[in-house]
């Protein structure tokens, strides 16, 4: 009897840290919790995650998912790199900068995440190695002028890039404090376009849930003249699924 406590025990304890240890969030904000596979099917098809529990299997495209945790030091976020949605490691995060390792598409044999990739806070991608040269590594953080210039004469390198986005993040930070100031006055942007559209979803009962804090969150965005990432978009398209209309309403506005 106490053996089939112990082993009832044990075994709840395993389905639990089974369960636990890794997950996924979709872009409609539900996490998902199981084992978990990342497949690269080809250059020519979206990425896929593959989750298993002790009873069932699901797969999810790369463009249904936010965010994967497999482990210490092992998150991935969804990108799209050169038209194609595939997961991207997280390597080093910052707030206006981030790097990510990719894998290339064409070696789908090959299971390593060692390609390199800057995303910026506009969203803009920027592929380097070390072959990039120093003045066109510079150009990538040209918002902050001081920064970009100790990277061309070389005081800051390559390697030295979890410090130099630190560092650019500081200087984005004052630059954004001292702009408050400045333009204190000024008229906020027009949200007109955002104000109507919700009109739109209010009148067919669809502006509830998860849309409303996805809609304020790329309100922000657009007051601030920054672009949409494409889980923000591709969440809002996921809740307006079968109606057309709506979508090119939305697609509109963000393109604006």
């Amino acid at each position: 009897m106490r053996t089939l406590i112990l082993s009832t025990i044990l075994s709840a304890i395993y389905s639990f840290s089974y369960g636990q240890e890794q997950w996924l969030v979709t872009v409609k904000m539900d996490t998902v919790y199981g084992k978990i596979y990342l497949e690269t099917v080809d250059q020519y098809r979206a990425d896929e995650a593959r989750v298993k529990d002790e009873k069932t299997k699901v797969n999810y495209k790369s463009y249904q998912i936010r965010s994967v945790h497999l482990g210490e030091n092992q998150d991935f976020e969804t990108l799209k790199i050169d038209g194609r949605y595939q997961f991207a490691q997280v390597d080093i995060k910052g707030k206006y900068f981030s790097q990510y390792l990719y894998k290339d598409p064409e070696q789908v044999t090959s299971s390593n995440y060692v390609l390199k990739l800057l995303v910026n806070w506009k969203g803009e991608q920027f592929k380097f190695s070390n072959l990039t040269s120093k003045k066109k590594f510079a150009e990538y953080f040209q918002d902050c002028k001081s920064l970009s210039e100790k990277i061309e004469s070389g005081k800051l390198k390559k390697k030295d890039l979890e410090k130099i986005i630190a560092e650019f993040d500081k200087c984005m930070e004052e630059n954004k404090n001292q702009s408050v100031v400045v333009q204190s006055v000024a008229p906020p942007v027009s949200t007109s376009a955002m104000e109507a559209f919700i009109s739109d979803l209010k009148s067919k009962d669809l502006y509830n849930g998860e849309i409303v804090t996805m809609l304020e969150d790329i309100n922000l965005k657009i007051a601030n003249r920054q672009s949409i990432p494409n889980y923000m978009q591709q969440a809002v398209l996921s809740q307006l699924d079968g109606n057309e209309d709506l979508k090119a309403k939305f697609l509109a506005l963000i393109k604006d």
